[in-house]
């Protein structure tokens, strides 16, 4: 959908997964377009970037890596506005004005508390976002209808983008028939039941009861 489009690109991920950055970095940079990260994110990135297994770009240094400042008060942009660490970046610094008018060359990471510089940006109409998240639990997860909102208020297209790191029920059950264990332990589930169709022991395991595994 990046490649077929000339409007802007925003996209929402969980702050913290790297993996899912490159990804989308490496989408911006295939497609010529900049990619436009927080403050926050620049710095992370600039934390990690020495991690040669994480393969991660340098936002001081990568041309393709722009960093959005939200004005903290009316009139100019001030570098004694914003916190020590956030000035490290500035030079790499784009605002509102910017993205608004390069919209067809950028793909912006946007998180849910950025929603707001989106009056400031005044995206084209029928825009790109890409929200690379899981999906709401229930049908009252007030957050996703906030963003639902927004979205629809400035007729963005949304796009569902997410591979969960969990398995499916019967990928678990092949796993446990494939390894073969003496006992079974279910932790992380609602339904520890489940697991008896996989003909090994189980252990219905209760809070706060210590369990040797030999």
């Amino acid at each position: 959908m990046v490649s077929s489009t000339d409007k802007a690109v925003f996209v929402t991920r969980y702050s913290r997964d790297m993996d899912r950055f490159r990804s989308f970095y490496n989408v911006a940079k295939n497609n010529d377009r900049k990619i436009v990260v927080s403050p926050k994110t620049a710095y992370l990135l600039n934390k990690l970037v020495d991690d040669k297994r994480l393969d991660l770009p340098d936002p001081l240094k990568d041309e393709d890596i722009l960093i959005y400042y939200r004005r903290k008060k009316t009139g100019e942009f001030n570098e004694k506005d914003y916190y020590v660490w956030e000035r490290l970046f500035m030079e790499k610094m784009v605002n509102h004005e910017f993205i608004h008018n390069n919209q067809k060359g950028l793909l912006m990471d946007l998180d849910f508390n950025q929603f707001t510089e989106l009056i400031d940006i005044r995206p084209s109409s029928d825009c790109q976002f890409i929200h690379s998240m899981s999906e709401p639990h229930s049908e009252e997860d007030i957050e996703d209808r906030i963003m639902r909102n927004w979205l629809e208020h400035f007729q963005m297209q949304f796009h569902q983008l997410h591979a969960s790191g969990h398995m499916n029920r019967q990928q678990i059950v092949d796993l446990v028939k494939y390894v073969k264990p003496e006992r079974i332990f279910p932790i992380h589930t609602e339904n520890p039941q489940l697991f008896q169709e996989t003909g090994y022991y189980l252990h219905n395991v209760k809070c706060g009861e210590e369990y040797r595994l030999k």
